[in-house]
């Protein structure tokens, strides 16, 4: 049996070759779909489980969410149909913050700062914005975009 010898070219040129393929297969149509559905969190995601989600439903409504791994929880709101999600540490001091209802805004028990419901500043010590999250309603759960 003769053996040919390989050039260094050669690998490469039948790597860049393979390679050009291997992108271009994911091109045709028809192939594997991405499901609308979310069954499993992906990465860099909270899904909230169905009773959480459930309980955002009521306009007005809240929920503190830990994030697993993580200190800092996740404040979601729900108001007139749309949802909010902000980092729950104010940035003054990094107490826990609360949404008052009857106000309409997030508050700090701590030390009075107030923050819209898209976590701009209003007033108090504070001086940087709350952390925003994206957050949508996806077949009757709530996912967080982390």
């Amino acid at each position: 049996m003769d053996h040919k010898d390989i050039s260094r070219r050669d690998v490469l040129r039948y790597g860049a070759a393979i390679g050009a393929a291997t992108a271009c297969a994911g091109c045709i149509p028809g192939g594997s779909r991405k499901a609308d559905v979310v069954a499993e969190p992906q990465a860099g995601t909270l899904l909230l489980s169905e009773a959480e989600s459930a309980g955002l439903t009521e306009p007005d409504s809240s929920l503190l969410v830990s994030v697993e791994g993580e200190r800092e929880k996740i404040l979601v709101i729900h108001t007139r149909g749309v949802l909010h999600a902000v980092s729950s540490r104010c940035t003054h001091l990094g107490c826990d913050v609360l949404y008052d209802r009857d106000a309409a805004m997030i508050v700090c028990p701590c030390h009075k700062s107030q923050y819209a419901l898209d976590g701009s500043n209003l007033t108090g010590p504070a001086k940087q914005p709350l952390r925003r999250y994206i957050a949508i309603r996806r077949q009757g759960r709530v996912v967080v975009t982390l």
